[in-house]
């Protein structure tokens, strides 16, 4: 079962590493102002209960419920890009997730970057995938998280989100001039810490197109 289950991960890992490492934006997308989150998998034992062929978890933030900006929403560790990031995503990326949840950049094997978004703010999003190495680094309760931006940290199968029967809602929104966007939601009930998160939004879309990618869906 070990050995299946190991040989099942080197797949998907092979799959994301497929899509490389190379910009995908959009002409226009360089006018506008950057940002970058990382997508963070890290391998788990398969608990039983789990709808998952698959030990690969995906590690999530909660942003606290007092921020002015998307307060209580679930995201990627993330944020826009400084002037010491030398306008490399990469770096943004890196830098953003060791500030919020303590993550060490050593540990970030970089295995994909995902097509770039325009979030409604008019930001540039660019995802990276990174895999966690040693897994225990992306464990929720060996971060150390930086309460004035993450309220709370939890991981989910990645295989989560390729199930139909996960998805709460979807519904289709127009989006900038010609574009129309699905938004998905999914309400993930944590065994770890009995609590409900609402995965919505970018992030939704965001962690839906890096699942299908994974598991060629």
């Amino acid at each position: 079962m070990a050995t299946r289950t190991k040989e099942h991960t080197n797949s998907v890992l092979a799959n994301l590493s497929s899509h490389g490492m190379e910009k995908k934006e959009l002409p226009h997308h360089n006018e506008l102002r950057r940002a970058s989150v990382l997508v963070p998998l890290f391998e788990r034992p398969i608990q039983q209960q789990e709808q998952s062929s698959s030990n690969l978890h995906v590690l999530f933030t909660q942003r606290p419920q007092k921020m002015k900006s998307h307060g209580g929403e679930v995201c990627f560790p993330g944020g826009k890009q400084d002037a010491e990031d030398n306008g490399c995503d990469v770096t943004t990326a890196l830098r953003e997730a060791h500030e919020e949840v303590g993550l060490n950049p050593d540990h970030v094997q970089q295995i994909a970057r995902m097509e770039a978004i325009e979030s409604k703010h008019s930001l540039c999003v660019t995802p990276i995938v990174g895999l966690i190495q040693p897994p225990s680094a992306a464990e929720p309760s060996q971060l150390t998280l930086n309460e004035h931006e993450v309220e709370a940290a939890f991981a989910v199968p990645l295989e989560y989100f390729t199930i139909t029967e996960n998805l709460a809602s979807i519904q289709k929104i127009k989006y900038g001039a010609n574009g129309e966007f699905l938004m998905r939601t999914y309400l993930f009930d944590d065994p770890e810490s009995g609590r409900q998160f609402r995965i919505w939004g970018l992030t939704a879309h965001v962690v839906h197109e890096v699942a299908q990618l994974a598991f060629s869906r």
